[in-house]
């Protein structure tokens, strides 16, 4: 048989070949786990024969939660003790896989670091709070964690310092960041964190997580026992889930929420937010238009912004505060994202602490929001990926403009990964956050932007 081409990797369980992509090796969809159904992540079957895990469509498509792919310098040997990035990806909880095009981690890579997008059970099977589990555990939170441990005992091999590993991730990932934080079989696992636009389910007190159980127990007509809902088909799970989906359409359905902040491990730190969010979140982009054109004031939405989590005694002044600025749709992003990364900042120990914010403005007679998901083609130097996506969530002439703040906010992130400050002043008692312009102009610094939302949304 023929010897597989370089490069090759020896994981734990056993050995990979990988393709070459302009001087980085990606290794992708690299078997990491064995998951049953509801079930813990296990070792997966060891194999002796090299595993062909090349960048091909194939390779690609498969998207299965039990496995990670790997970027490293194609000439990086177990000596260079590379920084390592451990990316999450988001999708509410139910969608979304580290394959996808926009996480491509070649340019990363070729920075001189090694680069692991990982995976993780979604929808009920990952977030279902099952009745004998754990308050706050869950199924996908484990298979990170296993993945993790999987980083510690393999990166090595294609240069990887294990001692380094920056835990990043944005939306439901960032989230899962925050849940990390707090896990202390994770503590030895990762050493800096970075959490973008984190996304946790906005679980209203009064209601809690009680009522999700009957929700589920209602839509799986079952109880929520390991024994029962493992004898449940996929698509049965999948039907349940769409109509728990349904229930919660302003809300994330499932997720690891809510994670208990004074659990946090102290560690350095990066914290960004898109200042736009979900501006243009479906059907809110349209109530506030039709609101603009009337001639109407903020508070008529004063029902929808109790539903996302305003306090009654804050209406009048968070009125005020959206005001004119498509009230609504800045109301969700607000709930949804900027409340977690502002109650992030504030309870995280220590003074190694960053906050950065993305804005907008008026380009070429055009405005550009900040939104969400519009920083990952900037970190992962993937603007020319999926054109059409790019220009609807980035903007008008978005690889013009973006390119140098993308390469700048880029170098920021491969500092700070390498154990390095990431280029601006720490958030501390005048909660700085650096200012990166989505217009290609000169970044700058603001103090305290989340002081609105500090003040008037609970976490």
């Amino acid at each position: 048989m023929a010897q597989p081409r370089f490069p090759l990797f020896t994981t734990p369980y056993g050995p990979v070949s990988g393709s070459s992509r302009d001087g980085v090796a990606v290794f992708r969809a690299v078997p990491v786990a064995h998951t049953h159904h509801f079930g813990e992540p296990e070792p997966p079957q060891p194999w002796e024969e090299v595993l062909s895990c090349a960048d091909t469509h194939e390779r690609h498509e498969l998207r299965l939660p039990t496995t990670v792919s790997v970027y490293a310098p194609e000439d990086a040997s177990p000596d260079d003790h590379l920084p390592v990035i451990a990316w999450i990806h988001g999708g509410r909880y139910e969608e979304g896989h580290g394959d996808d095009g926009w996480y491509d981690g070649t340019t990363l890579a070729a920075s001189g670091c090694v680069v692991v997008t990982l995976n993780y059970r979604m929808c009920l099977e990952g977030f279902l709070p099952l009745d004998e589990d754990e308050p706050g555990s869950f199924r996908g939170v484990d298979d990170l964690v296993h993945q993790l441990q999987w980083i510690q005992d393999a990166v090595s091999q294609v240069g990887g310092d294990v001692a380094n590993v920056t835990l990043v991730g944005q939306s439901a990932g960032g989230g899962l960041v925050m849940k990390l934080l707090t896990d202390r079989r994770a503590d030895d696992l990762f050493h800096r964190a970075m959490v973008l636009s984190p996304g946790l389910p906005r679980i209203l007190p009064r209601i809690g997580w009680s009522a999700r159980r009957t929700v589920a127990r209602l839509c799986l007509g079952s109880r929520l026992t390991r024994e029962k809902v493992s004898r449940l088909s996929t698509a049965r799970c999948t039907r349940a889930y769409r109509r728990m989906a349904l229930i919660y359409s302003s809300d994330c359905a499932l997720g690891p929420g809510p994670v208990d902040l004074d659990r946090l491990r102290e560690v350095p730190l990066i914290v960004s937010t898109m200042e736009d969010e979900f501006i243009r979140f479906p059907g809110v982009r349209k109530l506030d238009r039709v609101v603009a054109r009337a001639g109407l004031p903020s508070w008529v939405m004063v029902p929808g912004m109790r539903l996302l989590g305003v306090p009654r005694r804050m209406l009048a002044g968070w009125c005020r505060y959206v005001d004119g600025d498509r009230p609504m749709g800045r109301t969700v992003g607000d709930t949804m994202i900027r409340r977690w990364a502002s109650a992030l900042l504030e309870a995280m120990p220590g003074d190694r602490v960053w906050s950065c914010e993305f804005r907008g403005g008026t380009w070429r007679g055009s405005r550009v929001d900040a939104q969400h998901c519009g920083e990952l083609p900037m970190l992962f130097g993937t603007l020319d990926v999926g054109r059409r996506l790019v220009r609807s969530t980035c903007g008008p002439d978005a690889q013009e403009r973006l390119a140098g703040p993308g390469a700048h906010f880029r170098a920021s992130v491969l500092s700070f990964a390498r154990g390095e400050e990431p280029g601006w002043e720490p958030f501390g008692d005048q909660r700085t956050s650096r200012v990166f312009s989505l217009l290609g102009d000169a970044d700058g610094e603001d103090r305290d932007v989340y002081r609105s939302i500090r003040t008037m949304l609970p976490a």
